[in-house]
């Protein structure tokens, strides 16, 4: 298949989230796009088990992380390693962000929708972190000295937010929904905390995907850059 111009960077908050919230798309994506990872925090409070020790969830959790990526096609994760729980709390998270995106100059992020209603707060955080970002990243006079290191301007040509309470793009991942299960079952440390996990992935596929007439589909909220 020939190769694309388009780039996409999938930001998340947790080790597990681009392959729980868009790996179908992500799959699609890969076969002919360029495709990296920002992960923000270690997920080292990722576990139910109060005998575990922080530090090796964090090591596990990234290498998880790194095989259902390859799995995938990505070319790359950058791990941020802040710490768990903690993403509203960083100062510099906005500024990193935005680095990054005039570094990698991406056709689409793809972030955790922050308006959503969900339980985790650093979801929230990671997604307003990331619209904070592509504003400095994509204007001259936030931060000057980002051009003076070569870091200069970049506006994605697309914001995707995922999983949207109001999705407004559908996309049809019938072909790659069994692949993003196998790519889910990489994160074996999670997955013993989310009981009948694949019932509910399938189900919220099949929800997304009636949506717009597909028997598997990913919602995005597609916000204006």
């Amino acid at each position: 298949m020939k190769k694309s111009v388009k780039n996409r960077l999938i930001i998340m908050a947790h080790p597990d989230d681009p392959e729980l919230a868009c790996g179908g798309t992500i799959a699609q994506w890969a076969k002919c796009d360029e495709v990296n990872y920002v992960i923000v925090s270690c997920g080292e409070k990722g576990s139910w088990d109060k005998n575990a020790e922080p530090l090796d969830i964090a090591r596990i959790r990234e290498k998880e992380a790194k095989k259902a990526a390859k799995f995938l096609g990505v070319k790359r994760v950058i791990f941020l390693r802040h710490p768990d729980g903690e993403v509203a709390t960083i100062p510099t998270l906005k500024l990193e962000l935005a680095a990054l995106i005039r570094s990698i100059k991406p056709y689409t992020i793809v972030t955790h929708d922050p308006w959503r209603r969900q339980f985790h707060p650093d979801h929230r955080a990671t997604g307003f972190a990331v619209i904070d970002a592509i504003m400095i990243a994509r204007d001259w006079h936030f931060y000057p000295f980002l051009k003076e290191i070569g870091l200069r301007i970049h506006r994605p040509k697309e914001l995707l937010l995922t999983p949207s309470d109001r999705p407004t793009f559908i996309n049809d991942i019938t072909a790659t929904f069994a692949k993003k299960i196998k790519t889910v079952r990489f994160h074996k440390s999670q997955l013993r905390q989310l009981p009948k996990w694949e019932k509910r992935i399938k189900q919220r596929a099949q929800n997304d995907g009636k949506l717009a007439g597909f028997k598997y589909g990913e919602g995005f909220y597609k916000m204006r850059v």
